[in-house]
């Protein structure tokens, strides 16, 4: 598959996107060799422009090879992923370079220019659960017609929901240090490190779920081979721990998947969430999903919640990084610091009377969340 004609300074800019990725990938040795030089060569960025235009991330070109040698590909290559070898090579100069076999797949494979153009990026981190559990419980705490000392019903409405792992929630084990353990026992465990003065609402027990439903462009079939390994993919080859929870979460979802509908973020929202019983609360969800909207589709987003919101209380609950969704109302730090490009921040946003209440921000933390800074105090 050809390489598109591109402009020099959208090559310049996605260019600088892999010099970012590199240097938050400096305890990662592969990604950060991989990324470090392709940052470098313009023949390699070039081939994210293969992808759609809301997919132009290094993320998919990274994924697009790993999967290559997921599934099964003969490649010298595969010697350096810790997916798909028990001994991995070590990441140096010379004869244990990656680099050139990287380059050359990307190049020259049509497997991996195939996945580039055709595939979107699907993490499904369920690492992410350690921040939205405890936020969807501190929710259904305060929500109006919550049970002194106990919880409302919610009904999970999760956005680009991939495969839905993230609406399993209640089905993982919690380990917060400090903070204890909350649920399980399961065959995932999240483990959270707590950072800062606040202690986060972690409940004793987990949040009574009464409905979930995913709303993805591309849903992921578990039960699909291929596109479970494409989940596998998503995730960094240096980090065995996050690849074996994302294979124990699909384990677990194949054994009661949840409902997943094909659909527009936007355009296909409101059926889902009108169809949450009355005596629940809708909890919206998205975790790094709304970076791939434009800032108008994202503003679009929040004035279809202000229409649903204006029939039923409800609540919005996402993660992203604050620079990349201008379209959505994220509150500074309370230390009045600048927001670190290196991390997320999590915001809550209430309808309650019909009326949009201020945003919320509740914490800031690492984007798998192996570490999270609570900053918002519970109202009751």
């Amino acid at each position: 598959m050809p390489t598109p004609d591109v402009d020099a300074a959208d090559l310049e800019t996605q260019a600088g996107l892999f010099r970012v990725f590199a240097d938050g990938m400096k305890r990662l040795p592969l990604y950060h060799r991989l990324c470090q030089a392709a940052a470098d060569d313009p023949h390699v960025v070039a081939r994210v422009f293969l992808a759609r235009p809301d997919q132009r991330r290094i993320n998919i070109l990274l994924a697009a090879v790993h999967d290559v040698l997921l599934a099964g590909a003969d490649d010298p290559l595969a010697q350096w992923y810790g997916s798909v070898t028990h001994d991995p090579r070590p990441v140096h100069g010379g004869i244990d370079d990656p680099w050139p076999h990287f380059r050359r797949l990307v190049l020259e494979d049509d497997g991996v220019a195939e996945r580039i153009a055709t595939r979107s990026t699907q993490t499904n981190e369920v690492g992410r659960c350690a921040a939205t559990m405890p936020a969807i419980a501190q929710i259904a705490a305060e929500a109006p017609g919550a049970p002194i000392d106990g919880h409302r019903p919610v009904g999970l409405v999760e956005v680009g929901a991939s495969a839905g792992l993230n609406l399993l929630l209640d089905r993982y084990e919690y380990e917060y240090d400090p903070g204890g353990t909350v649920g399980g026992p399961s065959a995932v465990t999240l483990a959270c490190q707590v950072r800062g003065p606040v202690v986060p609402p972690v409940p004793e027990r987990l949040p009574p779920i009464e409905t979930r439903v995913g709303l993805d462009l591309h849903p992921v079939d578990v039960g699909d081979r291929d596109q479970a390994r494409w989940l596998v993919a998503c995730q960094w080859p240096d980090q065995l721990d996050r690849l074996h929870r994302v294979r124990a979460a699909v384990a677990l979802a194949r054994s009661d998947p949840p409902r997943l509908v094909q659909g527009d973020a936007v355009d296909d929202l409101a059926p889902l969430v009108e169809a949450v019983p009355t005596h629940a609360l809708p909890v919206i969800v998205t975790t790094w999903v709304m970076a791939y909207l434009t800032e108008d589709r994202q503003a679009a987003f929040l004035i279809e919640l202000d229409r649903l919101g204006a029939e039923r209380d409800l609540t919005y609950l996402f993660a992203e990084h604050p620079s990349e969704v201008p379209g959505l109302p994220v509150p500074p730090r309370p230390d009045g610091a600048a927001d670190d490009v290196r991390f997320s921040t999590m915001v809550r946003i209430d309808w309650r009377d019909g009326a949009r209440q201020p945003a919320r921000r509740l914490a800031d933390m690492h984007p798998h969340v192996t570490w999270l800074i609570w900053q918002d105090q519970p109202t009751r």
